[in-house]
């Protein structure tokens, strides 16, 4: 390849990328990502949906009260009274090659952090066995981690920052969790969501207000529940973009 070539085939890169066009570039061609910022911003989502190519995705949703149960397994007594291992969501993402979606890794406790950090290991190291079959389940091809987190990456502990090498910040809402609202709040969430709105909110409640909405029909009580600081602008907002026939 000549210097020319490799000028050409770099040059689509000179471009100064969006905070969620650099983590949609680092989830296809990283393994393991961390995404972090502002919360309400759409990491969730996008982590369970960005670049899955077929496979399925898993989320572990931490809390300081989680044990390892909820990500490697726990025994499960059947209706014959004999016990029977159920896997946990990241052996069964390492058994399908799938993504796992460590959500709020920050708040993850020391308890379980060990055997996250075993599911974070290369493929080349990373091994279980299974205490009911005494099978070794190791990854398999194409399994991926997406960790989110609000705050930064100094807030994890040492040993899993070390393994998430590629860390991405976003602090504005994605454009695919937006287009996955209905399009009559489209326009609001996006102005809402903004990180220099006087009142900033989460992307989750544009979908906690369409649900309330659907069930009752009463926008302004929504947008009083909903967003009351701002309500009786959300409602002119909602008013005119219905008005508009969006």
């Amino acid at each position: 390849m000549t210097t020319e070539q490799k000028a050409t085939d770099t040059s689509e890169f000179q471009e100064d990328l969006t905070s969620w066009q650099r983590a949609e570039f680092a989830m296809e061609h990283s393994n393991r990502v961390l995404l972090y910022g502002l919360p309400g911003t759409g990491k969730t989502y996008f982590g369970l949906t960005q670049g899955l190519n077929g496979k399925s995705s898993y989320r572990l949703a931490c809390t300081e009260e989680m044990t390892e149960a909820d990500l490697i397994g726990f025994w499960r007594r059947e209706a014959s009274g004999n016990l029977k291992w159920q896997e946990g969501v990241g052996i069964k993402a390492w058994r399908e090659g799938a993504r796992l979606l460590v959500d709020e890794v920050n708040r993850i406790n020391g308890d379980v952090e060990s055997k996250l950090m075993m599911l974070l290991d290369t493929e080349a190291s990373a091994s279980w066995q299974n205490p009911d079959t005494d099978e070794v389940v190791t990854p398999a091809s194409g399994f991926t981690v997406v960790a989110t987190m609000n705050g930064v990456p100094e807030d994890l502990a040492p040993a899993i920052l070390d393994r998430m090498i590629v860390r991405c910040e976003v602090n504005t809402p994605n454009p695919k969790a937006i287009d996955a609202l209905p399009e009559y709040l489209r326009s609001l969430a996006t102005a809402l969501t903004d990180t220099d709105a006087s009142h900033r909110y989460s992307l989750r409640s544009f979908v906690e207000f369409h649900r309330m909405y659907e069930a009752s029909k009463n926008l302004r009580a929504c947008a009083q529940v909903v967003f009351p600081e701002v309500a009786e602008s959300v409602v002119d907002s909602l008013a005119i973009a219905s008005a508009e026939g969006r």
